[in-house]
């Protein structure tokens, strides 16, 4: 690997602008720390880290994609489905565009693992999360109160891409996407990748359990 560059600087005792790994965790947590690594140090080249890129990170890729999309999702579904997974359900074809842009790339998303092109991976990863957030607002579900095969189906699809998601994210940022499976009762003991491909893997009328703000949003004091 290359160099962890500190504000665009190699690291030096007399430069006085190391980085203390354990002081970066417990200010933005391991998986945080781990996510930025991972997606903005190419394999093989030089990396830099600053409080600024990381809180950018943080909050646009983790905070205001990945976990916005959980925390409303869940939210909605506690509210308006009794916080089970839905029993009625009938896909569209909106609804089948988004389930189906998963399965279509998993032989792309094996290259990008097997290649360790992992920024390419997690732009993937991404795209999906932003996609997903798009299809919530456009359905919005809280139109849909008096229609309410439609409002479980998009909580369905909504539950089902969080599933997806967890899973490619579950080697980057193992404790969050555990957290996020485990909101669907899903044991990570028990997943594998090729699942990604079905798109009714929720077991109908299961409890869910809403684990909270996966990702606080950092705010600039």
């Amino acid at each position: 690997h290359g160099w962890i560059l500190s504000n665009e600087q190699k690291m030096s005792k007399s430069k006085g602008n190391i980085l203390d790994p354990i002081e970066i965790i417990n200010k933005y947590g391991l998986d945080q720390l781990r996510y930025y690594l991972v997606k903005e140090v190419s394999f093989g080249n030089d990396g830099n880290i600053s409080a600024e890129s990381i809180e950018n990170c943080i909050n646009s890729d983790l905070a205001n994609n990945f976990g916005n999309f959980c925390q409303r999702t869940l939210s909605f579904a506690e509210k308006n489905c009794d916080n089970k997974i839905p029993i009625n359900y009938n896909f569209l074809n909106e609804d089948k565009l988004l389930l189906n842009s998963f399965s279509a790339n998993l032989n792309k998303i094996r290259k990008f693992i097997d290649n360790q092109n992992l920024n390419e991976y997690i732009k993937f990863i991404i795209d999906k999360s932003f996609d997903s957030n798009k299809y919530f607002n456009d359905c919005a579900p809280w139109s849909k109160k008096e229609k309410l095969e439609r409002l479980n189906t998009i909580i369905y699809v909504s539950l089902e891409i969080i599933r997806k998601l967890s899973i490619l994210l579950l080697p980057i940022i193992p404790e969050s996407a555990e957290k996020s499976l485990k909101s669907l009762n899903i044991s990570i003991s028990k997943i594998t990748l090729e699942s990604i491909n079905n798109h009714e893997f929720l077991k109908k009328g299961d409890n869910l359990n809403n684990q909270g703000i996966l990702f606080k949003k950092i705010l600039n004091k």
